[in-house]
């Protein structure tokens, strides 16, 4: 009898695990199936807006799927963009800038993790207030600087590649001070051990730099050159205040209104309804996060990887 008991229990409390096992299981799918959707909402409705004709925007049938189906919505605002001539000065600044600005911020960051000299706390400090303070408070005195550089009223750097490049190389650009402290702190938890082995072999700083330690830091490395392109590539402060006659992805989209207007309509001050504005908005953001968009696809798992790695998380 007892062992009956026994067993009826068992049985009742492994039917009770399967259950709550179960219930997880379509509770944590649902989950997942709501945040995903909520992330990729906005993505889903740019596309389904960039390839449907205006008109579209006005019958309320038509939620997702286009009744009429087009590119020349895709087509246009890529004309009017001017693409393939902004996305090559897009990547000129972007890819150039993300390069030297990771190589310096490592640098930084390393002389800051590994060695100890006056001033190391205060510096640092100043790093800190790169991270906190907004760009929009430090930009008018750069554009006074780079407008008359080096205090000469003849060497005017405004509307040129160098406005971006400069600041990069000294670990000046756009979110370097939160680079620099990532740099640090990976090269905080490397072991001591590489530079004595290097000292030995006779390698100094710079060269166990070279040689030891970004061999050993290519995930940190590919993390902030991934977050530097993101940064640069969605800036429109920064290059709206030093470009007067580049134009950027960033730039592009955002005067895309007026560019419309005049490209497609022939009339800068033509009044469009707002819903029927809407498909070309969405068609220059599809156009815009595309490139992002496909290099995610390709590096997501290093990317992952590298986050993880250098101490982002946990």
């Amino acid at each position: 009898m007892d062992n009956t008991v026994n067993s009826a229990l068992k049985m009742k409390r492994k039917a009770h695990k399967r259950f709550s096992e179960w219930v997880w299981v379509i509770f944590r799918a649902c989950i997942l199936i709501g945040l995903s959707f909520i992330i990729l909402y906005p993505l889903i409705y740019m596309i389904s807006c960039s390839f449907r004709e205006r008109s579209d925007m006005n019958d309320p049938t038509v939620m997702w799927i286009p009744r009429h189906t087009t590119l020349s919505v895709m087509r246009e605002t890529a004309e009017a963009m001017d693409f393939w001539q902004t996305l090559q000065n897009t990547l000129l600044l972007n890819i150039g800038c993300s390069i030297v600005q990771v190589y310096s911020c490592a640098l930084t960051g390393y002389g800051f993790a590994r060695f100890s000299f006056k001033g190391k706390k205060l510096l640092f400090g100043i790093v800190i207030m790169m991270i906190l303070v907004p760009t929009q408070i430090i930009s008018l005195p750069l554009f006074f600087q780079f407008r008359y550089f080096l205090g000469s009223p003849d060497i005017n750097l405004i509307d040129t590649m160098w406005t971006m490049y400069l600041p990069a190389m000294t670990a000046n650009g756009i979110r370097s001070g939160l680079m620099i402290f990532i740099f640090r702190q990976f090269f905080k938890g490397l072991p001591r051990e590489l530079e004595d082995a290097a000292y030995i072999d006779g390698c100094g700083p710079f060269m166990t730099f070279l040689r030891v330690m970004m061999p050993n830091a290519l995930s940190a490395f590919l993390t902030v050159f991934l977050f530097s392109v993101v940064w640069y590539w969605n800036d429109y402060y920064i290059s709206a205040v030093f470009f007067n006659n580049t134009q950027t992805v960033s730039t592009a989209l955002y005067n895309l209104d007026s560019i419309l207007a005049q490209r497609i309509f022939g009339d800068a001050t033509i009044q469009l309804d707002a819903r029927e504005q809407v498909v070309w908005k969405q068609a220059g953001c599809l156009i815009s996060i595309a490139p992002l968009l496909i290099m995610y696809m390709f590096l997501q798992k290093y990317f992952t990887e590298g986050i993880e790695r250098s101490g982002l998380v946990g």
